[in-house]
């Protein structure tokens, strides 16, 4: 009975639950993206595909059907050491990913963007535990790669009018 009542003093208030409709949910609804510069089959191209598809939209592998061309033009990923014991052992890692891209609209001309995404995360290591080590480097990068393709498609939403 509790529950009803808040239902519909939820609905009067013109309280309503978002869908896939939301541009909030999926900023780049109907738009076809060609991507260029990238094996989308693999590593960070399937990432991208599917963050993509996550916003909305439909990746082509016709430039010609596509409302969004994005081209890659450098994708880097590395580490660094951060921190050293007192023994001058590496005590602490710094993965990186750094992606430059530009993306235009195949429907407006004028409309183009050049920019860059950068991510990082830090990896706290111990010779104690050196066999989870590139378990956990592998789990750091496969993060990396899905927040950078997060980050990109939210760049593109930018362009979509």
């Amino acid at each position: 009975m509790i529950i009803l009542l808040l239902a519909v003093k939820l609905a009067a208030c013109g309280f309503h639950l978002r869908t896939a409709e939301s541009p909030l949910l999926a900023p780049l609804k109907d738009q076809q993206v060609f991507i260029e510069g990238l094996d989308t089959q693999q590593g960070f191209g399937q990432k991208l595909i599917a963050a993509l598809r996550q916003a909305g939209a439909e990746p082509t592998t016709a430039a010609k059907q596509a409302s969004l061309r994005l081209k890659l033009t450098q994708i880097n990923e590395g580490k660094t050491a951060t921190a050293f014991s007192a023994t001058r052992q590496v005590r602490e890692f710094n993965h990186f990913l750094d992606l430059s891209f530009t993306v235009e609209s195949m429907l407006q001309a004028e409309r183009s963007l050049t920019s860059s995404v950068h991510v990082e995360r830090n990896q706290i290591y111990d010779s104690r535990y050196v066999l989870g080590v590139s378990e956990e480097e592998r789990s750091i990068q496969a993060e990396l790669q899905a927040e950078a393709a997060r980050l990109l498609a939210l760049r593109l939403a930018a362009l979509v009018p």
